[in-house]
């Protein structure tokens, strides 16, 4: 199955520039989501397609996992640019991506750490995963219940603290004792290519989570970025695509039209 006229029509008009970047989502949008984030796998058309299009293209995964997660589950060809911890660290600029905490930052996250595990503790699937800039509490393994309970715990206690940069996703809740967000972290990255090479014209940025809304509206339509928005839920994205495969699906579309 090929995109649909409107995305292929996109995809002409951005191929066409000279040098873009192509920045994506990894999970459930190169991978299907599923219950254990360590067993996430790209599918394989998705690999191949990065494959392809690294060799005319500037490509980024752009996750909010940490890098080494994200480079371990990816497993990306050599060339794609890694931006992890919802844009707080680059495979470019090393695991704090440019950043590091102050001493107030640091005992921040040792006590939004402490805090989600008390409300994990007495909770079947739900578990709090550290990163170098926030705590994560995760509950896509939990009974509705428990989920449901856990998150609102967390949206009502750590996450209103000063100091704390909260973010929600799907059956996740994401503190950082620094502000998060995609959309600076895309920015950054193509600055940062830009001052290195000729000027980065377009991006193309997908993704399927509420936490890549950022990105979506950190990006410029009318400037030519592209923004694809994979399944369903209200969105800022101009395009739209229904899955995983069909993200494959687009860009080995964008790899045959590429020069």
């Amino acid at each position: 199955m090929s995109p649909s006229p409107e995305v292929l029509t996109s995809l002409r008009e951005f191929a066409a520039r000279g040098r873009v970047l192509v920045a994506l989502d990894f999970d459930g949008v190169l991978s299907p989501l599923v219950d254990d984030p360590s067993a996430a796998r790209p599918l394989p058309e998705a690999s191949a397609a990065l494959e392809r299009l690294v060799a005319t293209t500037d490509v980024a995964l752009v996750s909010g996992r940490d890098l080494d997660d994200l480079r371990a589950c990816a497993n990306p060809p050599a060339g794609v640019v890694l931006v992890g911890g919802h844009g707080t660290q680059s495979s470019l600029e090393g695991a704090a991506g440019g950043q590091s905490l102050s001493g107030a930052e640091t005992d921040l996250l040792q006590r939004l750490g402490a805090a989600l595990d008390e409300i994990a503790a007495g909770r079947d699937g739900v578990h709090v995963e550290r990163k170098p800039m926030s705590a994560v509490l995760h509950t896509r393994r939990a009974s509705r219940p428990d989920a449901e309970s856990a998150t609102q715990a967390a949206l009502a206690g750590p996450a209103t603290w000063d100091g704390v940069h909260a973010l929600r996703g799907k059956e996740v809740v994401e503190l950082g004792a620094v502000e998060l967000g995609k959309g600076a972290g895309l920015l950054r990255l193509r600055e940062r290519l830009t001052g290195e090479g000729p000027a980065v014209e377009a991006v193309l940025f997908a993704g399927d989570d509420v936490t890549d809304e950022n990105a979506f509206t950190a990006l410029s339509p009318e400037g030519g970025d592209l923004t694809v928005k994979v399944g369903d839920g209200e969105t800022a994205a101009v395009l739209r695509v229904g899955s995983p495969v069909e993200v494959a699906e687009l860009l080995n579309t964008l790899a045959d039209l590429r020069p």
